[in-house]
């Protein structure tokens, strides 16, 4: 595998914490423990498809339990909001 941005072979897997927007704008949460890219001449980033995923879980879970600060996996098992406006 490649660094996406400069394309060197000196990579490897990695975590990172980052601050996440709420889908409502209102409040920022921490996310700890994100799996991620490590490169020797980009540092480190998190891949376009996990930043997805957790927009997702963001989206169409109930992460109000988890409080502002919480673990990728916390929010990987947070309960999945039912919307009846989509039957």
């Amino acid at each position: 595998m490649n660094c996406m941005w400069c394309e060197t072979e000196d990579i490897r897997e990695s975590v990172k914490d980052c601050y996440w927007i709420m889908p409502d704008g209102r409040l920022a949460v921490q996310i700890l423990e994100i799996p991620a890219i490590e490169c020797a001449n980009c540092r480190t980033y998190v891949l376009e498809s996990t930043a997805q995923q957790i927009e997702e879980t963001l989206y169409w879970h109930d992460v109000s339990g988890l409080g502002t600060t919480f673990r990728y996996e916390d929010l990987l098992k947070a309960p999945r909001v039912k919307n009846m406006f989509l039957k």
